[in-house]
């Protein structure tokens, strides 16, 4: 589930796709939590309708009443499910958390945790705390979610935090550029902002502001508005962490093959 404009547009694909709102109920106590769907307005209402007609205006007869957080998806991981995790470890395959419910990933990790599989993914940080440090307990790897840079100075600060001792350490981030997501905005560097030209964290490319047709681009103003801007969200990061954050981003690479090695050579468990 999701909040917000994202999450009253994805559940109305829901109820159109299966005829049912997201169903939503207290979460188990002691789990982490899904997010909280949004009940639909007159106004959410009023604008779906102005964009998609009247053609979806059935879908409207039985609107959800959703109480407050936090709410939780109350279908978790089927025998089915269960059955397609153990397949996938028995073939190598790499396993992503973040698009299960809270329940079900839970119960996912439970048999990672039983196989001792490292073959897992958080590819956008999806998940809260605890199942990020057992990902990481497993060895399966990180990408938070490139999202606003202070935001994703955070993350990357408590996944190095929380990374076992003396094993390999690097990550990546997950734009989710394809999907819904919201992308960096600018963080109104007053103090320390990228200055431009910049020479890359290889010191092999100096990189002026980026040029499409007529437009300059600038991330102390505009962010990350399309992907010619993420080499200027990493010096981003730099001018606001220093030179680790840079480091173990380049890693990621490394680390993530790693993992993947480990996966692709995994036998029993």
């Amino acid at each position: 589930m999701d909040s917000g404009a994202t999450g009253i547009l994805v559940n109305l694909g829901n109820k159109y796709a299966t005829g049912r709102w997201w169903q939503a109920g207290p979460c188990p106590a002691g789990s982490e939590t899904d997010k909280t769907p949004d009940n639909l307005t007159s106004g959410d209402r009023a604008a779906l309708q102005a964009i998609f007609g009247d053609v979806i205006a059935p879908a409207f007869d039985d609107l959800p009443a959703y109480g407050d957080g936090p709410l939780c998806n109350p279908r978790g991981l089927t025998a089915l499910g269960a059955h397609a995790i153990n397949a996938m470890i028995d073939r190598g395959m790499l396993i992503e958390t973040d698009h299960m419910s809270a329940k079900a990933r839970d119960a996912a990790l439970d048999i990672l945790e039983v196989r001792h599989y490292s073959g897992v993914v958080t590819s956008h940080s999806w998940g809260g705390m605890t199942s990020q440090q057992r990902i990481q307990d497993l060895g399966g790897f990180v990408a938070p979610s490139a999202k606003d840079s202070p935001d994703f100075v955070g993350s990357w600060d408590m996944a190095r935090d929380m990374a076992p001792a003396g094993a390999p350490f690097g990550v990546g981030f997950g734009s989710d550029m394809n999907g819904l997501a919201h992308q960096a905005e600018p963080r109104g560097a007053s103090a320390n902002p990228v200055t431009y030209p910049y020479r890359t964290f290889d010191g092999g490319t100096t990189m002026g502001r980026q040029r499409s047709g007529s437009r300059v681009y600038d991330i102390n103003t505009d962010g990350v508005p399309h992907y010619g801007l993420f080499p200027d969200y990493v010096e981003d990061l730099r001018k606001q962490a220093g030179n680790q954050v840079v480091t173990d981003l380049a890693n990621g690479a490394e680390t993530y093959l790693q993992m993947w090695a480990r996966a692709d050579a995994f036998v029993g468990g």
